[in-house]
């Protein structure tokens, strides 16, 4: 009476510690060619691994998990076109090798196979839900299927599994930015003229820095529609993110003139009247309908504040400040402020706890903005 010995073989995916293991009776000599096996691998030594495998299947061409090795270890070996057809066995005798699918998909990706390759690994992520490897080579294969939409589902899947798989995220933003410059193009080629391709036109350059060739875009997109509510918002807000504050304040004036309520506008107006130095009563009067439309803008209290300040009445402009504090408790420039108001009302010990507070946060900031250049060294080498 032949000895049963119990046979366990195991499958490490890449990319994962997803193990296989298959227990079947086996004879003694199928045993000891997968020791044999175990040991040739061990030492580097494939070819002769693959051998003991073949070997084993001669004996035995119902084990289904030494398809599964041998397909395995052809896939290591990058010879994925002989992995194919053994994997494909293996998963007849025994479909539940669900690891073993993986592999499969991922040699039909080797191969350019892929529709297969897109069929294997979605029957096995239903089993396997949380295996990356599959899942990112499934998103590989979308890809090369030019599937973007599909791919950002299962990256998001990814991201949302793992927060800190920077491939994960690499891809996404990639096929996100390859997703907007497809729907730009398409904007631009329906009307290359219309006040939209002009404020998307503008946007960009924006975003790369280009503020004369911004607000060059968004003037042209006022010469088609004068009105155009969001080309003059764009035009308004790039005079003053620039610092250009004559043509800021003629800007947001004119985007009150057309009425509504806009209370970004008033808070905006108010902050350039005050850079400018003019009136501050005026300035006051814009600030005021601002808050009396959102009296939650954080930004408007302190811009209120500071024309208060200016007015010579810091006790009026305290309460707007700590107000704001409250919603912004880590903005330095409502630590300075505050400092500079406590010093008005004759409290040395809080405006220099005020003091304080701004330059740790000011250092907070500037290491925050180290820490990220270094981040993106490190990512970019």
């Amino acid at each position: 009476m032949k000895r049963i010995a119990v046979f366990l073989l195991f499958c490490n995916i890449v990319g994962g510690e997803a193990a296989l293991r298959a227990q079947q009776a086996v004879s003694p000599e199928v045993q000891t060619l997968y020791e044999h096996a175990r040991v040739a691998q061990a030492a580097n030594r494939n070819e002769d691994a693959v051998v003991d495998y073949l070997k084993i299947l001669r004996i035995d061409p119902k084990l289904g998990a030494a398809y599964n090795n041998l397909g395995r270890l052809y896939y290591n070996m990058e010879r994925y076109a002989d992995a194919v057809p053994v994997l494909v066995h293996g998963l007849k005798i025994d479909p539940s090798m669900h690891p073993a699918e993986i592999i499969l998909g991922a040699s039909y990706y080797q191969t350019g196979s892929y529709d297969k390759a897109k069929l294997a690994l979605e029957s096995a992520l239903k089993a396997m839900p949380d295996d990356r490897f599959a899942r990112i080579t499934l998103v590989h294969t979308l890809i090369e299927q030019n599937n973007v939409e599909e791919a950002v589902q299962q990256l998001r899947r990814l991201t949302s599994i793992g927060p800190n798989d920077q491939e994960a995220w690499y891809l996404l933003g990639k096929l996100q930015l390859q997703l907007s410059q497809e729907s730009f193009a398409r904007v631009h080629a329906i009307d290359p003229n219309s006040p939209l391709s002009h404020e998307l036109s503008g946007e960009i350059m924006e975003s790369m820095k280009n503020t004369a060739g911004a607000i060059a875009e968004y003037k042209k997109a006022l010469e088609v529609a004068p009105n155009d509510a969001g080309a003059m918002g764009h035009l308004a807000d790039a005079y003053w993110n620039a610092g250009e504050w004559s043509e800021a304040r003629d800007s947001f004036t004119a985007i009150l003139q057309q009425g509504g309520t806009n209370c970004l506008a008033h808070w905006k107006l108010a902050n350039t009247i005050d850079e400018l130095n003019e009136s501050a009563d005026d300035a006051l009067k814009q600030v005021d309908t601002a808050l009396s439309t959102c009296p939650t803008l954080a930004q408007a209290r302190v811009e209120r504040a500071r024309i208060l300040l200016r007015l010579g009445r810091p006790a009026d402009s305290l309460p707007d400040l700590l107000s704001a504090e409250k919603t912004a408790p880590d903005e330095p420039s409502i630590q300075i402020l505050l400092a500079k108001v406590y010093k008005a009302l004759g409290d040395p010990a809080r405006a220099a706890a005020a003091d304080a507070k701004f330059k740790q946060l000011l250092q907070a900031e500037h290491a925050g903005e180290e820490k990220h250049a270094a981040d993106v060294i490190r990512a970019n080498p």
